[in-house]
């Protein structure tokens, strides 16, 4: 949980879930449970608890995280047990790219050839994908 009530105020309610899954029919809900979309000046604390009971409020529907980014991997373990089964890492993604594409600049002191220039970034990028595969415990699941 967080410490902001005016925040926690806007999460979803396991109540607000349930009517919302009823009368639409969706088979999968965004929710809000203490993450957002882009970068955080701090990690952001999810409300595993929550997250539980939307689950058995929904009756299983398969629940999304807004933003996965910046979420401690512990954090991020316990969501998907609790029942999060979809989450963006987009902006982890984006930071991995260009930190690893500026490191490369300033070590080079000529002429760049963009098809060598980008290896790196490219293998970084992939690295922290096949991370955070790992991290939710989607490797070898089609």
């Amino acid at each position: 949980s967080t410490t902001n009530d005016d925040e926690m105020d806007e999460f979803t309610t396991p109540e607000d879930a349930k009517r919302f899954v009823e009368e639409t029919g969706v088979s999968c809900l965004a929710v809000a449970v203490g993450t957002a979309h882009g970068r955080y000046s701090k990690p952001p604390k999810l409300d595993i608890d929550r997250i539980k009971a939307i689950r058995k409020a929904t009756n299983k529907t398969a629940l999304f995280l807004h933003g996965g980014s910046g979420g401690p991997d512990e954090e991020i373990k316990k969501a998907v047990k609790a029942g999060i089964r979809k989450m963006n890492f987009a902006t982890d993604i984006c930071y991995t790219f260009l930190d690893c594409c500026l490191e490369e600049l300033q070590k080079e002191d000529r002429p760049i050839a963009i098809d060598n220039f980008m290896k790196k970034p490219i293998n970084a990028v992939k690295d922290f994908c096949i991370t955070r595969i790992k991290l939710v415990g989607a490797d070898g699941k089609a």
